[in-house]
């Protein structure tokens, strides 16, 4: 139970507030009381409007991740996948938790998900990506990772997405039968482009944090990107 010794110092300055508005109020005319009336109307309306839009967005992003959280369980049931990244050997025990750290990776899963209607292992393999992606990515800036190391497992994964994501133009026909205004080809072009950007930035971060704070000067060349020999006779054949 709360004592009034506990909140003394709070309960002095509620009064002393209260005093000085009480002597402003019995000074002011009916204009200026009216006026302050109206706006505390003004103010209680809003923060009860600016309360229920929150609440709004908190049940819609709850609602999003809901859905990805139900498709990495349903990969549970066979979590083993085939990738070429060491790193990447199935599903994540744990869930999409580093996923849901990023609202921009969620955002383009959910944007993604009409693809699972044609090849959900690919749809699963992409939220698979995207959790790791973000994952090492906190790892790194955490000092969990050293740069050196996992600095190039974070591009690798970044290729592997983009991989998936240009591979989408053929899993997906360009235009759906019984669904008028919806052009798939528009979305995934707008969330390559989108995680284009949010990658180049993410990279960005990295560099200036291995090299000013760690003191690690080498960082891979990203712009363009060095070309990989072992796999070019794989690569020739999957799209930019």
């Amino acid at each position: 139970m709360i004592q009034i010794q506990d909140i003394k110092v709070e309960l002095f300055f509620f009064i002393f507030l209260f005093a000085i508005i009480f002597y402003q109020i019995q000074q002011s005319d009916v204009k200026t009381l009216m006026s302050m009336l109206l706006l505390t109307i003004w103010g209680a309306g809003a923060w009860y409007y600016l309360q229920y839009k929150q609440q709004q967005v908190s049940k819609e992003q709850i609602s999003k991740e809901s859905i990805l959280d139900a498709e990495n369980k349903d990969q549970q049931k066979h979590p083993e996948i085939f990738s070429q990244n060491y790193a990447i050997k199935g599903a994540p025990k744990k869930g999409l938790i580093y996923l849901k750290e990023n609202k921009v990776l969620t955002d383009l899963a959910q944007d993604l998900i009409f693809v699972k209607t044609f090849d959900r292992q690919k749809y699963q393999d992409l939220i698979t990506y995207l959790n790791h992606y973000q994952k090492v990515y906190m790892y790194i800036l955490a000092e969990r990772y050293p740069c050196q190391s996992y600095v190039p497992t974070f591009l690798d994964t970044r290729e592997n997405i983009l991989e998936i994501l240009y591979q989408l133009y053929v899993v997906v026909p360009g235009q759906f039968k019984h669904i008028y205004g919806f052009d798939p080809y528009t979305v995934i072009e707008k969330n390559i482009h989108t995680f284009l950007k949010l990658s180049r930035t993410m990279i960005e971060v990295l560099e200036n944090f291995c090299r000013t704070d760690l003191k690690e000067y080498y960082f891979p060349t990203t712009q363009p990107m060095a070309m990989d020999v072992s796999r070019q006779k794989e690569k020739q054949h999957i799209l930019p």
